[in-house]
């Protein structure tokens, strides 16, 4: 099994008495679907934050295709990020005075890649959206509209934080449908930070994490559909 991403011993601590990770080792496949679940103060966001070169660790490794990237400076922290992952928060965070096509095309280096643009936006249902600007579409099309702005760089990683707490239960199937959709179809590594344990069900593997550390992490071989999660 190739791996894209390798946790090695991460620790992380705000403080002398708040540990938000403690030695936390954990590796992701290329091409996989994984949510991370647990409680609020578990240190899921923290996880996420790390390996996504948000956050610097207090010890630890993060292993990105063989290069640690805690040893990394600013300069290539922010390349590591602009060119390999993307993310997709809870908020959309469109620019209100962009069209659609306009606020994808801000996630694009080469803006020459025209049928990459025509083909995601095909795939996710907006094609007709591009030439309106957000205040006109619904929350579950303004975060397809976020997750085409993720995708069009054709990132290796995409890290999900809560991507459907927003949406009612019809757009947040939709949403994840269409994660499950891009994974397989681009062969793209998906982390899914939730509390919700019907979207975990959707992944090939399941992490809970309580109090800072991995209670438990299982290969999920009763994958069920987006569309038959119970709400």
């Amino acid at each position: 099994m190739e791996y894209i991403l390798q946790v090695k011993n991460l620790l992380k601590m705000y403080d002398k008495t708040e540990t938000a990770l403690k030695n936390v080792s954990v590796n992701f496949a290329r091409g996989t679907f994984t949510t991370i679940v647990g409680p609020s103060g578990s240190g899921k966001s923290t996880l996420l934050n790390i390996i996504s070169g948000l956050l610097t660790p207090t010890d630890g490794e993060v292993i990105f295709k063989g290069i640690d990237i805690t040893k990394y400076n600013s300069e290539k922290l922010a390349f590591y990020r602009r060119h390999n992952v993307s993310h997709i928060f809870q908020e959309y965070n469109l620019l209100d005075d962009l069209t659609v096509k306009e606020n994808i095309l801000l996630g694009m280096d080469d803006k020459s890649q025209r049928k990459h643009l025509d083909d995601l936006m095909k795939d996710l249902g907006i094609i007709e959206f591009q030439d309106k600007f957000p205040s006109q579409l619904s929350g579950g099309e303004q975060q397809r509209v976020s997750i085409a702005r993720a995708m069009i760089k054709k990132p290796e990683l995409i890290f999900c934080d809560e991507a459907t707490g927003a949406l009612d239960e019809k757009n947040s199937k939709k949403v994840v449908s269409l994660l499950c959709e891009i994974q397989k179809k681009y062969k793209t590594t998906v982390i899914f930070i939730t509390h919700n344990q019907e979207i975990a069900k959707t992944s090939e593997r399941i992490i809970t994490m309580k109090n800072g550390t991995i209670s438990s992490d299982y290969f999920n071989n009763n994958r069920i559909d987006a569309q038959d999660m119970k709400w």
